[in-house]
């Protein structure tokens, strides 16, 4: 993932790189609007071109899942995009809007303008009128995304709330796209530059229409029936059955969007291996408002739509392994115990299960799994015992470095994890995590 990141920065880079190509006479430049011009235009191409990956991000490509090493981790990096994109735009925004205020308080000069050469017979006649409505789409299409990207990284908005905003911040960035394009420097037309721009205008527009006709994921999405529904009130956690005839087979670890009538898609993990069969189940954990009141508004026989599978969690590294599910994150370990528990392995993991609602009926059921799949299960009640730290791990396990990790649970307890494990000079690239904060 960290190797993504670094080929985004390089990207700028290389943007950077074509822009100047294009601005010839950047450094010296004559005088402040001349300066002023050309950082308008480079902050609004880094911009809009971390909004149309942002958008691209968002489609739920399979190509782009593989290259971030799952969907979760995409909508991470959808997620700093857009705080990125936000950032460089209000500073596009502010190398516009301040000297303006700065000529009309007559602190300074106001700048000549020249006409320069003109063809009227140029493509250049037919977009330059198109430049005042560019302005004005542009500034108000920009306070509109930096209030809906705010909105949006609110965690206190509901889910159905969440994905309003982002449908409008889908309108806003098709507006953002036209500013873009009509207002790329006539200079500029020459040089590579002005058709890098475009192509990712493009492929971000095309990704934000795509959103707003409803056509993302459609075709992972399948009708499905709810075959069973059991509710653990020590728990709190909805045992969630569901029989979906065209599912076409998922891995242990990957989840799957539930869309029940009258909601949107939420992301829950599967909790069972691939059959063959096409019923898959889920754990779900009271943890919000909506998931909370799922009890009351599901059914045996409902009808609702799954969208799937998604995620790379897939256990696939050699040498021993150490898993370890935090609560409700035990539902990312419960398809791969399946899984194991139907072919012979010899390969030592070890599953560390943290909760503070031990039902005894799922552990039994749980270390029946684990003896089949030839896991080792510690239970770590958190409720008497301390919680789990690397100190605990290497007492127990000996030397921790030695371990391939796999994590699902609280962000607070991977972060705590993670710390420790520097301190050790453990290579994090071999702690594997789901990342379910998706926004």
């Amino acid at each position: 993932m960290r190797k993504l990141y670094y080929f985004l920065v390089l990207l700028l880079i290389f943007l950077t790189c074509f822009w100047l190509q294009a601005e010839t006479d950047f450094l010296p430049y004559h005088n402040f609007f001349q300066l002023r011009s050309a950082l308008i235009q480079i902050t609004g191409l880094i911009s809009v071109t971390l909004m149309s990956i942002a958008m691209l991000l968002a489609m739920r490509l399979r190509f782009i899942e593989r290259q971030t090493h799952g969907l979760d981790k995409s909508f991470r990096l959808h997620k700093h995009l857009g705080i990125a994109s936000v950032t460089m735009a209000i500073v596009h925004w502010l190398l516009a809007i301040i000297p303006k205020y700065l000529v009309q308080w007559q602190l300074l000069a106001r700048p000549e303008k020249g006409n320069g050469p003109f063809n009227e017979q140029s493509l250049y006649s037919l977009i330059k009128p198109l430049r005042g409505i560019a302005e004005s789409i542009g500034e108000y299409s920009f306070y509109g995304f930096v209030i809906l990207v705010a909105i949006s990284l609110l965690s206190a908005i509901k889910y159905k709330n969440f994905k309003i905003t982002h449908r409008l911040i889908s309108i806003c960035f098709l507006a953002i796209a036209f500013h873009s394009a009509i207002l790329i420097k006539h200079a500029y037309w020459p040089y590579p530059i002005t058709y890098i721009a475009l192509t990712f205008i493009t492929l971000g527009s095309c990704a934000a229409l795509w959103s707003l006709f409803g056509q993302i994921g459609k075709s992972k999405q399948h009708s499905a029936t709810i075959v069973s529904a059991t509710y653990n009130a020590i728990n709190k956690v909805l045992d969630l059955t569901l029989q979906t005839p065209n599912w076409h087979g998922h891995k242990s670890g990957q989840f799957a969007f539930i869309q029940f009538p009258g909601e949107e898609a939420h992301p829950f993990t599967i909790a069972s291996a691939d059959h063959q069969q096409g019923k898959l189940s889920f754990l779900i954990k009271e943890l919000g408002d909506f998931t909370s009141k799922l009890k009351e508004h599901v059914s045996v026989g409902q009808q609702v739509k799954v969208e799937g599978p998604y995620g790379c969690f897939n256990f696939a590294e050699a040498g021993p392994q150490l898993w370890i599910a935090g609560g409700i994150g035990i539902a990312a370990f419960k398809a791969i115990l399946q899984e194991r528990g139907k072919i012979s392995s010899y390969q030592k993991v070890v599953l560390y299960y943290c909760t503070e609602t031990p039902d005894n009926d799922f552990l039994h059921t749980l270390q029946a799994q684990a003896t089949q799949a030839n896991v080792t299960l510690k239970v770590i009640n958190n409720r008497l015992d301390p919680f789990l730290t690397v100190t605990q791990l290497n007492k127990e396990l000996g030397n921790i470095t030695q371990y391939k990790i796999w994590f699902c649970g609280p962000t607070k307890f991977s972060h705590a994890l993670k710390c420790d494990l520097k301190t050790l000079n453990y290579d994090l690239h071999h702690f594997h995590e789901e990342l379910f904060e998706m926004r």
